[in-house]
């Protein structure tokens, strides 16, 4: 009971899920068929010109589908349902994995909402991201710039919860919001002046309450607070009386990061597409052929947007079900055979199965009685890089042409007249001196203009395989709440049944250079790796790197072909660290903001950052590292399943990461299709 409190602000939203219950497009038409007219019929039901008992929040993106593909008659009752208070938008679109978004593509997720305002008169002050554990702090000039004073993160009830306040002034440089994080999707917040924030959040694409659970939630609310008016409302009005005491919150200046980003490097090709076309679209916009006024940007940005909504296909456990096949050969027969049933939780998954039992006795029945498959939990992935398919198809011709021979590539072929070059012994290569050491990697640059030369470690790829001990060190000391949430948390974080074939270990493999060819500037390093990491798991057969040497500058492409599908974890790095005396003055660019790696919260990512780029500026030279496909990036060494809280050690370099399949819960959990990636690497006043 809470004596203290004046005013109750009763929030009521459900999880926006795009996919995990379903397609994805199944999901978006169960809100626009069922769930939308649901909660505005309610609204009217319930609710008097003189009290509010249900208002129905969701973020913008739904809410501007909905009016681009509901009928004539639903969209008039919405529209009218908003004019009267009872349906409101978040400032954001949707939850997504945002450091993956540039600058732009952000600020276009916040327009949404402006237009929405623009059209009803209202003004969004506040902004919520659930599920995901954290974001980056580039969201705070973003939202500030768009007049967001207020962010809510609701954290997923079995992850990591950054060591931030529960409510805080977010600062970046000489702009700051007000963050109001939750160890679930929403929970309790009291101010000091006595207003409370109190959600009833649904589940994951889940119907709004029925009149029945309205009366019971307000029951209980009045016993809990017994003086309080108890009132349904938006956050914008808790945003608002947070002015009241905002100068007495402490303040964050750090990092918080994502510690879901693993995540996106599961698709790489989906990735790699998506971020050239993120370097078009600025391009095009400097050019003047893609601007904010041509319907085909909206549609090609929309698409861009629903990259990064947080959700990436159909449900692990509920459309894939087989944790019994983790052994290639398993693997391979079962996805070949294709159905799956509940057999395939194994005998050593029962406790997970039995809890789940009734879930998936429903899902069964919404599919008429259909039953899961590998193809369609594969199909699940294929719609969600159906939006590259749809951005590419917003555009005019040209642009449409020229984005497609920028995202297509065939495997290289060395030229005939390729001269021979020696490992760990130095020849020329452009305006450099080079050596390449016994993993294929570039060892030592030296530039023949100035005769600088250093020490580096460029184009290291290295393979590395996953047991079941690593991931169940990971599960255990990543997640919270595991005795209560083990029947979903297990699935989604770890890879239940694993630990039972102990002849999946821990491996790290590094190729050989086969050979090693110059042609004028460019460098063909061929590597293969030992037979067993490409027979026995998933290493692919062969890979390329093409180094092509400029003045000050190196682009660098590398390819694999020939990689088999595995469904035990594993994971590509390439390593680029190109030196620098002085560690500690690397920064990343993530979403337009630079920020140390060394300034992260306690809880936060520490790890992994997707980025836009790093930068090194010293006395001794400025470095510029330009990842054009894959955004990830371990500092300090590869760390995958290791959780732990130690800052990077900036001296030990980069490692990109261009392939994991850590993630269970909706992402793609095998690759085996091939693959190119390049960086371009600026080199100034090298000494």
């Amino acid at each position: 009971m809470n004596t203290a409190a004046k005013k109750v602000i009763v929030v009521f939203k459900t999880h926006l899920d795009i996919g995990f219950t379903g397609l994805a497009q199944q999901v978006l038409d169960k809100y626009c068929l069922d769930f939308i007219p649901s909660a505005v019929e309610l609204a009217f039901r319930v609710n008097t010109p003189q009290y509010k008992k249900f208002v129905w929040t969701v973020g913008s993106y739904l809410i501007r589908y909905y009016f681009a593909h509901a009928d004539a008659a639903g969209c008039s009752r919405l529209e009218q349902a908003i004019r009267l208070g009872y349906v409101r938008w978040h400032g954001l679109a949707c939850t997504t994995h945002t450091e993956l978004m540039d600058r732009r593509l952000l600020d276009y997720d916040l327009s949404i909402s402006h237009m929405l305002d623009q059209k009803f008169g209202i003004h969004t002050i506040a902004a919520k991201m659930t599920d995901v554990p954290g974001h980056t702090m580039a969201l705070v000039p973003a939202l500030c710039d768009a007049g967001i004073e207020f962010l809510h993160i609701g954290v997923n009830d079995s992850s990591r919860i950054p060591s931030v306040p529960g409510l805080f002034r977010w600062r970046a440089g000489e702009q700051e919001i007000v963050v109001n994080y939750s160890a679930s999707y929403g929970e309790s917040t009291f101010l000091e002046n006595g207003t409370v924030l109190e959600f009833y959040h649904a589940h994951d694409n889940s119907a709004p309450p029925s009149p029945e659970e309205l009366d019971t939630l307000y029951r209980d609310l009045a016993q809990k607070y017994p003086h309080a008016h108890i009132e349904a409302g938006t956050m914008d009005e808790f945003a608002a009386d947070i002015r009241q005491i905002r100068e007495n919150l402490p303040i964050v200046e750090s990092e918080i990061g994502d510690t879901w980003i693993h995540g996106i490097a599961t698709d790489p090709l989906k990735v790699s597409q998506f971020r050239r076309l993120m370097l078009l679209k600025e391009k095009w916009i400097t050019d003047g052929l893609l601007t904010p006024d041509m319907p085909a940007y909206h549609s090609f940005m929309e698409n861009l947007l629903l990259i990064c909504e947080h959700t990436w296909g159909m449900d692990t456990k509920k459309f894939l079900l087989d944790f019994t096949h983790w052994e290639k050969s398993d693997f391979t027969a079962a996805r070949e055979k294709d159905s799956t049933g509940y057999e395939l939780f194994s005998p050593q998954n029962q406790h997970i199965f039995q809890a789940l039992l009734p879930e998936l006795e429903a899902y069964k029945e919404e599919r008429g009685g259909s039953g899961s498959s590998y193809s369609l939990f594969e199909s699940s992935h294929q719609e969600q890089r159906n939006y590259v398919t749809r951005a590419l198809d917003a555009l005019p011709a040209r642009e449409t042409a020229e984005a497609r021979d920028f995202l297509s590539f065939t495997y290289p072929v060395i030229p005939s007249g390729a001269l021979e070059c020696p490992v760990n012994s130095p020849f020329a290569a452009g305006p450099y001196q080079v050596i390449i050491g016994s993993y294929g990697e570039l060892t030592s640059l030296k530039d023949m203009r100035t005769g600088l030369s250093r020490k580096v470690s460029i184009g290291l790829l290295e393979y590395e395989t996953f047991g079941g001990k690593e991931t169940d060190d990971c599960y255990f000391a990543y997640g919270r709440n595991l005795i209560q949430n083990f029947h979903w948390a297990e699935p989604d974080f770890g890879k239940p049944g694993l630990r039972y074939h102990t002849q999946i270990g821990h491996h790290c493999y590094r190729p050989f250079p086969e050979s090693v060819r110059l042609w004028k500037d460019t460098l063909y390093v061929t590597l293969l790796f030992p037979e067993e990491a490409c027979a026995e798991y998933g290493c692919p057969r062969e890979a390329m790197a093409l180094y092509r040497f400029t003045e000050q500058k190196i682009h660098m492409d590398l390819y694999w072909k020939d990689k088999d599908a595995l469904r035990s974890p594993e994971a590509l790095w390439l390593e680029i660290s190109p030196g620098g005396d002085n560690p500690g003055c690397w920064k990343m660019d993530k979403t337009g903001l630079l920020l140390s790696p060394e300034n992260v919260v306690h809880n936060g990512n520490r790890q992994l950052h997707a980025v836009q780029s790093l930068s090194y500026d010293a006395a001794d030279g400025r470095i510029r590292i330009y990842p054009l496909d894959a955004p990830l990036v371990s500092f300090g060494g590869k760390k995958l399943y290791q959780p732990d809280n130690c800052l990077p050690d900036l001296s030990l370099g980069f490692s990109f990461l261009l392939y994991n399949n850590r993630w269970g819960t909706n992402f793609k959990q095998w690759f085996d299709e091939d693959m190119r990636f390049s960086f371009d690497i600026l080199l100034t006043c090298l000494n």
